[in-house]
C-alpha cells in the first residue's frame, strides 16, 4: 500500500481555515494512493509561525521563539513539513509557496472539510498520474 502525506492547517480538525502563516500547527494525514482512504498520524507544532501583517515573508512577518524575519520564517515553517506532499490551507502567499517548493511540496489554498479537500487532491493525483502515463505511451 502506497501513501503520501498531506499537512492541513486546521482551527477545528474539520475544515481546512487557517492562513499558512498564522498556522500553530498542521495535522499530517497519511492518505492511501489507490483507494483515497486517509488517517491522521500527527501533528506538527509550528514554533517559529507569525505573520504579523503584510504579505507572509515579507517585511511584516516576524516569529517566535527568536526566529528570524521574512523568508527565514517561511523556510523554517516548511522545514517542519519535511516529508508531506501537499499542504493544504485557507490562504498562503508567494513567499510561502517558493519556501514549500524548494522541499517539493505543492500548496493549495482551499477552504472545505478536510475530507472533501483530501479527496480533491486523491482526484488530482490519479488524474495526473493518468494523463502521465498515456503521454509516455504516445
Amino acid at each position: 500500500m502506497a501513501e503520501y502525506r498531506i499537512a492541513v492547517a486546521t482551527s477545528d480538525g474539520k475544515t481546512v481555515d487557517t492562513h499558512f502563516g498564522h498556522a500553530r500547527s498542521f495535522v499530517i494525514f497519511a492518505v492511501d494512493e489507490d483507494s483515497g482512504a486517509f488517517r491522521d498520524i500527527e501533528e506538527r507544532a509550528i514554533d517559529t509561525a507569525g505573520c504579523a501583517g503584510g504579505e507572509c515573508g515579507g517585511a511584516g512577518c516576524g516569529g517566535r521563539n527568536g526566529a528570524g524575519a521574512g523568508q527565514n520564517v517561511m523556510d523554517a515553517i516548511a522545514e517542519r513539513l519535511d516529508g508531506v506532499s501537499y499542504v493544504l490551507v485557507a490562504r498562503i502567499g508567494p513567499h510561502a509557496i517558493r519556501a514549500l517548493a524548494r522541499r517539493g511540496i505543492t500548496a493549495y489554498d482551499i477552504v472545505l472539510p478536510i475530507d472533501a479537500a483530501i479527496a480533491k487532491i486523491n482526484e488530482f493525483r490519479k488524474r495526473n498520474l493518468a494523463r502521465r502515463r498515456s503521454s509516455k505511451t504516445v
